[in-house]
Formats: C-alpha cells, structure tokens, sequence
C-alpha cells in the first residue's frame, strides 16, 4: 500500500522512518541524562513554559501547509511541562505513552488520539523504543468557516474547537479518543505523515482534506462510545430487575417492564454480558443460594427450595455443574 498520493513512500517505508533516530534522539543516546535545548528552558519544578515549535524538522522535512505542522515527540526522555499556541492533536502510532494534562495522568494506547486546547498545560512521560507519538499541530487560522461546513448539526469536536478559537474561553479543554479499533484514523494519518515527508504535487489540498476527514472520524468514533456508554447506562435498570426478581421473572415479564423488543433485550444482553438472559436469571439464583449457604443454617433442602428448585436432585446437578463440588462441601470452603 502506497501513502502520499504519486508518490513512491509506502507505508513501510514510513514506518522505519518513524522508528529510526532522529537528531534529538541521538542527543539523548549518546549523552544519557544530560541537558537537551528543550528541557534546558523549564526549571524543574516551575510552571509550564510557552514554547514555539518550529518547522521543518528532521523527521518530517516538508510543511505542504503554512497551519499544520507536525512533530515526532523525541523518545528516551520525558517532555517537562509547556504550553503553546497551537490546537494539538495526538496520535500514539505505536507503543504506550504516559501523559499528563492539568494534573490528571492517562496512559495513552495505540491508535488512541486526543485534543488538546491551545496554551493548556501537558506534559510527556519518557517514552520507550517502540512509542511513536506523533503531534499534530493546528493553529487557529485553519479553521474556517468552510471546515465548521462539514459539521452537520452539533458535535463534541466542532464545539470543542469553536470553544478553542474564541479568545474569551477557558483554554484548558482535553479530549480523548479511544480510536483503537478504528480502521480509517490510520490510514488517514499515515498519509498526512506521507505528504510531510514526500509531498505530492497538490500535498496542500491533499491536507486540508485529510484534516476535514480526520474530524469526521473522530466525531464518528466520540457518537460510538456515547452510544455504547448509554446502551450500559440502559442495561443497569435490568441487571437490577432480574438481581430483584430472579424467583418470577421471565424475559417477556422483562421486557414488558421496560418497554423493550424481547429480542432487542436478548441481543442486548449478550453483546454487553456475554451471557442470555435465562443464563443471567440462573447465575443471580446461584449468587443468593450461595450466600445463603454462608451465612445462614439453613438446610441445602431449604435454601434450593427457597430459590425455586422443587426437584433436589435437579438442583445438586445444576450446582455441582456450575462449582464443581456439592452444596455442602461449598459451605465448609
């Protein structure tokens, strides 16, 4: 696969150019511990200092546009705390990559991206041989009205970044895009990176494009993960119900109670527990049985009464399938 539109860069090719050594790696290579130009400016425990990023750089030789620039965050020492000017995008092309914003620590994951405001503070854990992070870098003139014209209706990211231009806001915000799974963020990337290494002949359109892109993507990926936190959000209510009605419920009586399609509900419950819902009913027995056979002297006889078995032998099989071992030699463990 080919990056960069007429070019010959592929996508190997990008990679051994992102995993190789650039200057400011080799600094650190060769002196191990001593004084780099960035650090240099920050004492250690002062506040974060603005810094400018200045363009080309060694990894990413070419700026086909005048409002993007992008930076390979130097590996094999940590990145003190700053702030700047420009809007920051992160993508974690490979590794893990501890990172801290306004005093609250992530762990960033590959493929992961976020969205940095400009002038709030952050700063960069050490990072390892094989963490690729990679910073993209907006300033505020990129977007125009033409790009907000992508964005149908409101979202997080258009907000975000409206929020961002305006010289009144709080700039402090962060978000974070759990992007891991996403097919096009990389593709998408790796030819950004492409055109700043190898452009192509129209690499400035090919940008802005790209950009535009990106964001819809992100936008894309920020709806998944509310949908998914709603769909757990919604799945709470009747976790509860069956932990409160596990002796009569069934799953119509269920999904009667909420108004639900017995078949979403079933779908539901396996795509978010992994279990049916006559498998959940039975495991939520299992739960009060055993702890009735802790906490009470109570006959097994009785408490397999209480709990909806009126066949013993049926339900010494059932238990001794799901623990291995009788009632009884449950309750002396």
């Amino acid at each position: 696969m080919e990056g960069g539109g007429l070019t010959m860069l592929t996508y190997k090719m990008l990679d051994q150019i992102l995993h190789s050594y650039n200057r400011l790696e080799q600094t650190y290579l060769a002196v191990p511990g001593g004084a780099d130009p960035v650090s240099a400016a920050f004492e250690e425990q002062g506040p974060p200092v603005q810094i400018a990023v200045s363009t080309p750089c060694d990894t990413f030789r070419h700026a086909p546009h005048p409002d993007l620039k992008l930076v390979k965050t130097g590996r094999f020492r940590p990145v003190p705390p700053h702030i700047h000017a420009w809007i920051e995008l992160g993508y974690l092309y490979s590794g893990s990559c501890p990172h801290r914003v306004h005093g609250n620590s992530y762990v960033l994951k590959k493929g992961q991206v976020y969205i940095l405001d400009s002038d709030a503070p952050h700063s960069i854990g050490c990072l390892g041989e094989n963490d690729i992070l990679i910073s993209l870098l907006i300033s505020k003139p990129f977007f125009t009205e033409a790009f907000f014209h992508h964005f149908t209706g409101g979202s997080v990211v258009s907000e975000f970044l409206s929020n961002a231009l305006s010289a009144k806001a709080s700039h402090d915000n962060y978000l974070l895009f759990r992007a891991e799974k996403n097919r096009r963020i990389p593709m998408l990337l790796n030819e950004l990176m492409c055109e700043h290494i190898e452009p192509s002949t129209h690499a400035r359109a090919i940008a802005d494009n790209l950009i535009s892109l990106l964001f819809l993507e992100l936008v894309n990926v920020y709806e998944e993960e509310q949908s998914a936190v709603e769909k757990r959000s919604a799945l709470i209510p009747v976790l509860k119900y069956i932990e409160s009605n596990y002796l009569t419920c069934s799953l119509t009586s269920a999904a009667g109670h909420f108004r639900l399609n017995p078949n979403y509900l079933t779908t539901l419950l396996k795509k978010e527990t992994g279990l049916s819902f006559k498998e959940l009913v039975q495991k939520q027995r299992f739960y009060a049985i055993t702890d009735q056979l802790k906490s009470t002297s109570l006959s097994v006889e009785e408490i397999a009464r209480q709990n909806g078995y009126e066949s013993t032998t049926h339900f010494y099989r059932k238990f001794r399938e799901y623990y291995g071992c009788s009632p009884s030699e449950y309750r002396r463990m």
